[in-house]
């Protein structure tokens, strides 16, 4: 069950990009998913940011002794992770941005 919860929560992001290439724009449905994912994104960033901070204050707490490579190592990972999810959300937001400027152009302003 954890898992299905973690799928569901994480579909979305990792289905944007087929979404943005194949989407009928002049569906009903369009303008759903496009708003959902103006607020779905910008969540899922700041909850990527909040469990970089979490995991810098907790592997700070825990390692007390500094020679203790592997939990250094993992505490990198994090960081590492944590970046690389909000290079994603910059690309998906350069996306979001580049279709609102075409429906701009060709609805006259429309969205």
């Amino acid at each position: 069950m954890e898992h299905l919860f973690k799928f569901l929560l994480l579909a979305p992001y990792f289905y944007f990009d087929n979404w943005i290439e194949k989407a009928n724009r002049n569906s009903k449905f369009f303008p759903i998913f496009y708003y959902f994912y103006w607020f779905y994104i910008p969540l899922y960033s700041l909850f990527s940011l909040a469990w970089t901070v979490v995991s810098v204050l907790f592997f700070n707490t825990v390692l007390r002794n500094v020679t203790d490579i592997k939990l250094w190592g993992i505490w990198f990972l994090f960081i590492l992770l944590a970046i690389g999810m909000n290079w994603l959300t910059y690309s998906c937001f350069k996306e979001m941005f580049r279709l609102r400027q075409e429906l701009g152009k060709s609805k006259g302003g429309r969205h």
